[in-house]
């Protein structure tokens, strides 16, 4: 699809961050994670973390992008309050691969592994942020822009950012939230309107 054409060579092509806006089943991940499983594969030390507000959410994607990673030895790990404290150790002490998170979480790891967190995330390369429409306005949104301004401080990372969405609004409030520094440094790929059939059906009874 265009918008996966233009996502990938985005992110194999540039260093520029990403807004990728179309509609459900519009091919958002793959656009994303396609050519970010391409570049862990080919460094297997780097991390790329997935942040979602739901965590039915992180169960779907998991199921997906584990079977896109299954035969690249490269770990899809969840990190929710249903996920074993097995599953969670296991980043811990081998962080790398894709790691699927929601924000509380997240926060967490600063609660409970806050001197481990230079070891954890150094090597994050990417974060993805799924429903970026859900954080761009309010309190949610301002947590998960801290938390990503305090990990990149805390581990002395540099991660590109991604975020993905159905709707956005105000695309240019989309890319100051990704980058309030610098909104330039964020291309929008947004899916070109009338490209899809929309049929009608009318029923009298």
């Amino acid at each position: 699809r265009p918008i996966q054409t233009e996502g990938i060579q985005i992110i194999l092509g540039s260093e520029d961050d990403l807004i990728i806006s179309a509609p459900t089943a519009g091919g958002k991940t793959e656009a994303a994670f396609l050519p970010i499983i391409s570049a862990l594969a080919s460094d297997p030390a780097k991390v790329a973390i997935y942040v979602s507000p739901l965590k039915a959410l992180i169960n779907d994607q998991w199921g997906r992008l584990d079977r896109r990673c299954a035969e690249l030895d490269l770990p899809v790990r969840r990190w929710h309050g249903d996920i074993s404290a097995t599953e969670k150790k296991d980043f811990r002490e081998n962080p790398r691969g894709i790691l699927l998170i929601t924000p509380e979480s997240l926060e967490s790891n600063f609660v409970n592994y806050g001197r481990m967190l230079p070891r954890i995330y150094a090597e994050t390369a990417f974060v993805v942020i799924d429903e970026l429409h859900v954080f761009v306005d309010g309190v949610r949104g301002m947590h998960l822009r801290s938390l990503i301004s305090r990990l990149c401080a805390a581990a002395g990372c540099a991660p590109r950012l991604a975020g993905l969405s159905a709707t956005l609004g105000d695309p240019l409030a989309a890319q100051r939230f990704l980058r309030p520094d610098d909104p330039s440094r964020v291309r929008l790929v947004v899916e070109a309107s009338g490209g899809r059939e929309i049929r009608l059906g009318l029923r009298g009874f």
